[in-house]
């Protein structure tokens, strides 16, 4: 049993008694409450500073909880996503796994903007999307060469609208229409890539095995 303290003024300390509870003190002893998972609820004032903030925290939040630039909030047991401001614009990165909408998600800004870009090569007439807009390269550097696929049915890619352009303006990359191999390009004739300002745009649509033309800007000077 936790004998009485005397004459504590100008001290701090924190101890625990044999029944398990922590208790701190300055001029008094008081006990800290603690959750069923062995978690503390509460700190108030009186705790000294250089064990917590004089503020503290509770379980519900009754006031913001303000994080200076560049500091985490981090979530998951292995560090598996954080949200972050530096000072100059909020980041939102999930390390583990995918960011999951379950409801609908408005722009409030009216505004949606992606810059998102990769640069590929050719493969045997195939190339793997993994943005939305690729920059596609000639196989061996070849002068000209056929792209017969463009796969985007990945977990992370599925149903992607995409845009294609040249990977160099001294090479051509020709997009082959209704051809056999999936995912095909379904389109109402070839088109060429052969200036860095040409752009095809296609729909990978969810589910299915085909790339849906949408348009094509020929731009070549």
């Amino acid at each position: 049993m936790v004998q009485d303290v005397v004459n504590l003024a100008d001290k701090a300390d924190t101890i625990m008694s044999t029944a398990g509870d922590m208790v701190y003190f300055t001029d008094k002893r008081t006990r800290l409450a603690i959750s069923d998972n062995d978690k503390v609820l509460q700190i108030k004032s009186q705790i000294p500073s250089w064990e917590t903030a004089s503020s503290g925290l509770e379980s519900p939040l009754t006031a913001d909880l303000i994080y200076n630039d560049s500091i985490k909030a981090i979530f998951g047991t292995g560090s598996d996503s954080y949200i972050m401001h530096d000072g100059s614009n909020m980041y939102l990165e999930t390390a583990t796994g995918r960011l999951v909408y379950n409801t609908n998600a408005t722009f409030a800004s009216g505004k949606c903007l992606g810059l998102n870009s990769a640069t590929v090569t050719i493969a045997s007439g195939a190339i793997t999307g993994s943005a939305n807009v690729m920059n596609v390269n000639t196989e061996s550097s070849a002068s000209t060469d056929d792209l017969e696929v463009a796969d985007f049915t990945g977990a992370d890619v599925t149903g992607a609208y995409f845009g294609m352009t040249a990977g160099n303006s001294s090479r051509t990359v020709v997009i082959k229409a209704n051809g056999t191999p999936n995912p095909k390009f379904l389109m109402p004739a070839d088109f060429s890539l052969d200036n860095g300002s040409d752009f095809a745009f296609f729909c990978a649509v969810s589910g299915l095995t085909h790339n849906y033309g949408i348009a094509y800007s020929d731009n070549a000077s």
